[in-house]
């Protein structure tokens, strides 16, 4: 099967990191992907692998602005030339490039959806855009889907992010010492650590501000945050108002997960809100003990004192006395990154991700067949959102 997947760009971030892995293996298991992008540092993560990847600025906040319009003639030319079967778009500009595609080319659309979005908004109530058929990542997305958006059931199929557990079979992330020492990080000093977009819904000044308590009472430590964007800045200047410059270490990214996660000796993950948590079940893999917030996906994900610890949302005194506990009681630390790690092996195996990701592909294509849409390629004139109000 050739497969178009978009997304709006490759720098690192959760969408990005899903887009390329399931590229991979996608074409593993003997398919032919092809990714446009507005480009990024995970390119060079594609290039490895042989995957083409064709770059088109199509990085904007406008859905229906130029960029998108503009993008339509050459993504029609793909379409064509590469004789693709399916289109997967990602994120809100790309469902909109994806929904035009289809009707314009007859090649049947599918749709992920990452996370919660404002069901209210007229555009989205006006052009939902969510394809034929639509991937929900967690089942608490699935929900959203249904009951906010009031995408019909029979078109909404769960399936789990997955990662590659193949590389966690036999043993935890040694820490890179090269890596540890670029950062900064000191010697003897437990490390406690969140990768992620630098975005408000991630939840990062809710773990400075409980790191920030935990020092002012003679705790050692010292925390990493890894990731870029909007609120990298503000962030910084957070950390530096309140005296921890020398206790907070950023980085940009662009290493493998797997890479961070061995400098780390306690994984958080304080979102406000939450689709999934990739970085999560990486962490889980990795064999460390985990906190997150209890939303979304992470409640799915974690098992409350049994495989990590659940804390309230946007409750900086809830992370505070989960960090305390694990650095004290390392009994406990232990307990629970085994069965972390044992718990994200067995369940969320890329494999798997991406066998029933195919399964969808297949339902999609299967559908526009038996509509015959797929043999009127190019004859489609009717509004951009028939296709989604048919649902």
């Amino acid at each position: 099967m050739k497969i178009l997947l978009l997304t709006t760009h490759l720098d690192m971030g959760g969408i990005p990191v899903y887009t390329v892995n399931l590229s991979r293996y996608l074409k593993r298991a003997g398919h032919e992907p092809v990714v446009v992008s507005s480009g990024g540092k995970l390119e060079e993560w594609l290039r490895d692998d042989g995957i083409e990847h064709i770059r088109m600025d199509i990085r904007t906040k406008a859905e229906f602005g130029f960029k998108v319009w503009r993008a339509i003639r050459g993504l029609r030319r793909i379409v064509r030339e590469k004789n693709i079967d399916v289109i997967h778009s990602q994120t809100r500009i790309t469902h909109v490039l994806g929904c035009v595609l289809d009707r314009s080319t007859g090649v049947p659309h599918v749709t992920t959806c990452h996370g919660f979005f404002k069901h209210r908004r007229l555009s989205r109530r006006l052009f939902p855009c969510w394809g034929r058929d639509v991937i929900a990542i967690s089942k608490s997305v699935q929900a959203h889907l249904i009951n906010d958006f009031k995408v019909s059931p029979e078109h909404v199929s769960h399936v789990y992010n997955g990662i590659d557990v193949s590389g966690y079979l036999q043993g935890c992330p040694a820490r890179d010492r090269d890596l540890f020492l670029k950062i900064g990080l000191k010697e003897g000093v437990p490390v406690i650590g969140m990768i992620g977009r630098l975005s408000e819904v991630k939840g990062h000044r809710y773990l400075i501000e409980a790191f920030g308590e935990l020092i002012s009472r003679g705790d050692q430590a010292q925390l990493l945050i890894v990731g870029s964007g909007p609120h990298g800045e503000r962030l910084k200047e957070l950390v530096s108002s309140q005296g921890l410059a020398d206790r907070i270490f950023f980085s940009e990214g662009g290493e493998a997960l797997s890479r961070y996660l061995g400098l780390v000796d306690i994984y958080c993950i304080p979102s406000v809100d939450e689709g999934f948590g990739l970085s999560l079940v990486e962490a889980m893999a990795s064999g460390r003990p985990c906190i997150a917030s209890k939303v979304g996906g992470l409640a799915e994900i974690v098992s409350d004192g049994e495989d990590g610890i659940l804390v309230p949302p946007c409750d900086p005194k809830a992370i505070l006395s989960a960090v305390e506990l694990l650095l004290r009681e390392e009994p406990l630390r232990r307990r629970l990154a085994a069965a972390a790690r044992e718990k994200a092996i067995k369940n969320f195996s890329i494999e798997e991700s991406v066998a029933n990701t195919v399964k969808v592909y297949e339902k999609a294509v299967a559908g526009a067949r038996h509509t015959g849409l797929s043999a009127k390629r190019g004859a489609g004139r009717k509004a951009l959102g028939d296709v989604d109000r048919q649902r």
